[in-house]
């Protein structure tokens, strides 16, 4: 039986590729463990990412960075317990 393996490919802004696999059996649990491996190692990938960028001071195109917002500009966010209620029926003139 030839090799099985899940693969991501992260793609950087610069166009540079980097591929990530993992061989799993041809299995469904050993699926379902490969494809969680394979999130975990790109999990690792993209926090490096993110703090390599964080440190050289990069944001995405359009994006601000947050890191030093004021609260206090903000509304409250609404209760995460309320549901949404339809809006109330207008009685007939």
């Amino acid at each position: 039986m030839a090799p099985v393996a899940v693969r991501a490919e992260l793609v950087y802004r610069d166009g540079q590729r980097e591929k990530v696999s993992v061989k799993v059996e041809n299995t469904l649990s050993s699926l379902i463990s490969g494809i969680h491996e394979l999130n975990v190692n790109v999990s690792r990938l993209l926090s490096e990412l993110v703090e390599q960028e964080k440190a050289h001071g990069v944001c995405a195109e359009g994006e601000e960075d947050d890191s030093d917002d004021d609260d206090e500009d903000e509304e409250p966010e609404e209760p995460s317990n309320t549901e949404v209620q339809p809006p109330a029926k207008r009685p007939k003139t």
